[in-house]
C-alpha cells in the first residue's frame, strides 16, 4: 500500500469493530436479553448509517489500480478468486453449522436457504457476493475510459439509485446494491480526484468532526429515523460520516496504533469468522454460565470475536490453510 494510503488499515480496522458490535449487539437483543431499547435502537441506527458504506468506499478507492495492472480479464479472475470464492467456501460452511444448530440460535436457517447462495446471498455474506459483481459492474464502465467526467457521471448516476431507491423494484440483491454501490464509486472518485489528502489536517479533523455530531443528531434524534430509512437524509448522513471516520482514522496513524491497523489488515477474516464465534460465545455464557447481563455478553462477546478470529487467522497461517480465504490456484496467477 501506498504511504499516503497508510489511513486504510486504521478505517477497517474502525470499520469492522463496528461491524462486530453491530452483529453481537443484534444477536443479544434478539436473544430477549434485558437492554436499554432507546439507547441500543441510537447506536445501532449510527453504525448502520455508513459502516458498510465505509468498505465499500475504501474497495473503491483501489479499483483503477487494479484494473490497470491486471487488465479487465485478469482483475475479473483476480476478485473470483478473493471474494467469490471465499463468498462461497464461508457461505456454505457458516450456514450449515447454523441450519445444524438452529435450535439453539435466535434464526431458523433452512438448508435450502444456504444453498441458494449463488442467487440469494444471506448473513454477513452478502458484503463479498453485492462487492464482487459491484467490481465487474466498474471494470466494464471503465474497461477503455476513465477521465473524471465519466467518474463523475457515474457517481450522479448510482447517487440517484440510492436516493430514489424507494421506488425501484424491492429485489433483495437489488436492494443491497441500491444502498451500496454508489460509495464503490465516489471511492474510485475520491482516489482520482485526490480529495483524501485535502482533509489530512487536524482543522479539517474538527471540523468534518462537528458535522459528523451535529448530522447524526439530526438524523437520529430529530428526525427519529432509524437504519431502515433510506433515501437523501440518510446519503447525506452517511457520506459525512465517512468522511468523519476517514479524518479520524488519518490522525490515528499519527499516534501509531499498530494493533487497530493489525485489525483492519485483518478486516476479510473477521468478517468471515466473528458471526459464528459470537454466536458460540453468546450461547455459551447465556445457557452454561446463566449470564443474562446484556453488557456482559456484548462486551465478551465483541472481545472474544476479534481476539479468537485473529488467533484463528495465525492458525491457519502456521498450518498453511489459505485454500479458506482464497483459491488455492490463485497463487499461480499472479
Amino acid at each position: 500500500m501506498s504511504k499516503h494510503l497508510n489511513w486504510v488499515d486504521y478505517a477497517k480496522g474502525l470499520g469492522i469493530i463496528l461491524v462486530v458490535y453491530g452483529h453481537i449487539s443484534e444477536g443479544v437483543f434478539n436473544a430477549g436479553m434485558t437492554m436499554n431499547r432507546s439507547l441500543y435502537t441510537t447506536i445501532d441506527t449510527i453504525i448502520y448509517s455508513f459502516h458498510m458504506p465505509l468498505f465499500f468506499l475504501l474497495s473503491g478507492l483501489f479499483f483503477t489500480s487494479s484494473l490497470t495492472k491486471r487488465g479487465f480479464k485478469n482483475s475479473i479472475i483476480n476478485k473470483f478468486d478473493t471474494i467469490f470464492y471465499p463468498y462461497i467456501i464461508w457461505s456454505i460452511l457458516q450456514g450449515i453449522i447454523e441450519a445444524t444448530l438452529s435450535k439453539y440460535t435466535n434464526g431458523h436457517v433452512t438448508y435450502t436457504e444456504v444453498f441458494s447462495l449463488l442467487w440469494a446471498p444471506r448473513a454477513q455474506f452478502w458484503f463479498l457476493y453485492v462487492l464482487f459483481f459491484t467490481f465487474i459492474i466498474a471494470s466494464i464502465v471503465f474497461i477503455k475510459n476513465r477521465n473524471t467526467k465519466l467518474m463523475i457521471s457515474m457517481v450522479c448516476f448510482f447517487s440517484l439509485i440510492y436516493i430514489f431507491q424507494s421506488h425501484l423494484p424491492s429485489i433483495h440483491v437489488f436492494t443491497l446494491c441500491y444502498v451500496h454501490i454508489v460509495f464503490f464509486f465516489i471511492g474510485i472518485l475520491v482516489i482520482h480526484l485526490d480529495w483524501v489528502n485535502k482533509i489530512n489536517n487536524l482543522k479539517s479533523f474538527l471540523l468534518i468532526s462537528i458535522l459528523f455530531v451535529i448530522s447524526q443528531y439530526w438524523f437520529v434524534i430529530i428526525e427519529g429515523l432509524g437504519r431502515l430509512d433510506k433515501g437523501l437524509n440518510s446519503f447525506i448522513v452517511a457520506i459525512i460520516t465517512i468522511a468523519f471516520v476517514v479524518a479520524l482514522s488519518m490522525q490515528l496513524v499519527k499516534l501509531n496504533i499498530r494493533f487497530l491497523a493489525y485489525i483492519g489488515e485483518s478486516s476479510l477474516y473477521i468478517y468471515l469468522f466473528h458471526v459464528l464465534i459470537g454466536s458460540g460465545i453468546r450461547i455459551i455464557l447465556q445457557k452454561a454460565f446463566h449470564i443474562e447481563s446484556a453488557s456482559i455478553q456484548i462486551i465478551v462477546g465483541c472481545i472474544g470475536a476479534i481476539c479468537l478470529s485473529l488467533v484463528f487467522i495465525e492458525l491457519t497461517k502456521k498450518f498453511n490453510l489459505s485454500f479458506l480465504f482464497k483459491a488455492p490456484w490463485e497463487s499461480s496467477r499472479q
